[in-house]
Formats: structure tokens, sequence, C-alpha cells
């Protein structure tokens, strides 16, 4: 009989380290994800701001061949 409650003592710590194991790797997983969706909003921000700046050096003149005004750049990026 205690034969028997050493093996179900075991069989509960081994499914704990399981179940912990699980746990830790669908933690490791959510971090993953969110540390790659705040790379590409980071990424976007980069680009935007990029646009803007390149859009703000062009000369009145090709803004409007391009149907732009300078006014309107700022209201782009919102």
């Amino acid at each position: 009989m205690q034969a028997s409650g050493v093996t179900v003592a075991r069989r509960i710590q081994a499914s704990a380290g399981y179940a912990l194991t699980i746990v830790l790797f669908g933690l490791i997983a959510s971090a993953y994800r969110a540390g790659a969706r705040a790379l590409a909003r980071f990424a976007a921000a980069q680009h935007q701001a990029r646009l803007r700046r390149e859009l703000q050096g062009l000369s009145d003149h090709y803004l409007r061949d391009i149907g732009l005004r300078r006014d309107q750049i700022d209201g782009m990026f919102r």
C-alpha cells in the first residue's frame, strides 16, 4: 500500500511539473506576441514620421501636383 502511495505522489508531482511547464510556455508565448505587436506599432510610427517629414519637405508646387495642400499633411496622420 505504501508503494502505491509513493507512486501516486510521484504522479501528482510529475503532473504539477508538467502543468507548470505548460503555464510557463504560455506566458513566454504571450510575452513574445506582445513584444511583436509593440515592435510592429513602433515600426509603423517610424514609417509615418518619415513619410510626414518627406511630405513636409516637398515644395508647395509639387504638393499641388499630387493633390495636397501643406495644411492637409498633419491631418493625414491623425
